[in-house]
């Protein structure tokens, strides 16, 4: 995975150096300090992940001025889509006469064949994503008036493409070579559905099964975040992602577990490491904080999924490595039963 951090370079030389990482990881770019300068030093860092034709990239740098112009298109005319997304800091984006600002956790595209500009301010940490414009082109209905404007999370669409696009840079080497081609689809059709896409997108989506894969996966994601919460369910999922029950169930229907036994089964096992973690916790104590709210139902349920019962669970945990073989496989019940 490429580095490029101005930290190692003199004071005087680090401004020079950012404009040259700019352009190798980006594209021909005229960046511009925007304070005095007299101020010596910049302080810039930039890595970068090929995912199979998107190049995924992460950046947090000081507050400047970034310009594409007519110079800069025609030393290097590549034709590029850029999706920016804020993580941190403010950038306002200016192409095609229009300009809006962007805060955390929003995104705007902008067109590498037309200059733009690019304000960013305090210290911003950004996501970026430049996307050949031979791949997102088909999927938009006017493409033309899609740059510099905001997405956000305000739409269900909006919420799920953030969502997405954030967690492929949280791990992207954890992507398999052979997935790539893949994920940089995924990428594309959910900015574009994010955007309005058009038949085709939607039509895309639809057989691949992206938007519904990228749902599933924010699904799980708010379920390990809120697991030992006892009101998680159903209706709290539902009004999360702005979506109905049944198509909730729709969702869980390409999964190994339905909702129900999901979240039971991620509170059981949460709950097996806490008897191995804290040998002296009254068990029902540990059942009730993980979301159980019946000790009888808890039982049952831990049983039926490991085997033994918790008491035996922890006993076989103090005695040494467990020798209580896999968890026994549930049966797939009734998606809106959580197991509370």
């Amino acid at each position: 995975m490429p580095r490029w951090t101005t930290q190692d370079v003199p004071e005087d030389q680090q401004f020079g150096y950012w404009r040259e990482v700019l352009c190798e990881a980006f594209i021909t770019l005229d960046p511009r300090r925007t304070r005095s300068r007299d101020v010596p030093g910049f302080a810039g860092d930039v890595t970068a992940n090929m995912i199979s034709e998107v190049n995924v990239t992460s950046l947090i740098h000081e507050a400047h001025l970034v310009r594409r112009g007519p110079a800069e298109i025609r030393k290097r005319p590549l034709e590029y889509y850029f999706v920016n997304m804020q993580i941190q800091g403010e950038v306002l984006a200016m192409q095609r006469g229009r300009q809006v600002l962007i805060r955390p956790n929003e995104f705007y595209i902008v067109d590498s064949t037309e200059p733009y500009d690019l304000d960013y301010r305090s210290k911003p940490e950004t996501y970026s994503f430049r996307i050949p414009k031979a791949m997102l082109d088909p999927l938009l209905v006017d493409a033309s008036q899609l740059t510099a404007t905001r997405v956000s999370r305000v739409t269900p669409m909006g919420r799920l493409a953030i969502e997405f696009l954030q967690s492929m840079l949280r791990q992207p080497e954890a992507i398999p070579a052979t997935a790539s081609d893949s994920v940089a689809n995924m990428i594309t059709e959910m900015v574009a559905l994010s955007l309005g896409g058009n038949p085709r997108a939607r039509e895309l989506a639809r057989v691949r099964g992206s938007a519904r894969a990228v749902l599933l996966n924010s699904i799980l994601r708010f379920v390990d975040t809120n697991l030992l919460d006892p009101r998680l369910s159903v209706e709290a999922v539902c009004r999360r992602f702005g979506i109905s029950p049944r198509y909730l169930h729709k969702v869980f229907e390409a999964a190994a577990l339905s909702f129900g036994d999901e979240v039971r089964t991620r509170r059981l096992q949460f709950c097996a490491s806490e008897l191995s973690r804290a040998p002296d916790r009254p068990i029902s104590a540990i059942a009730l904080s993980s979301g159980f709210s019946d000790i009888s139902h808890f039982n049952h349920c831990f049983r039926a999924h490991f085997g033994v019962s918790p008491r035996e669970y922890r006993r076989a945990a103090r005695s040494g490595p467990l020798q209580i073989g896999a968890p026994v496989p549930e049966k797939r019940g009734p998606a809106d039963q959580v197991g509370g």
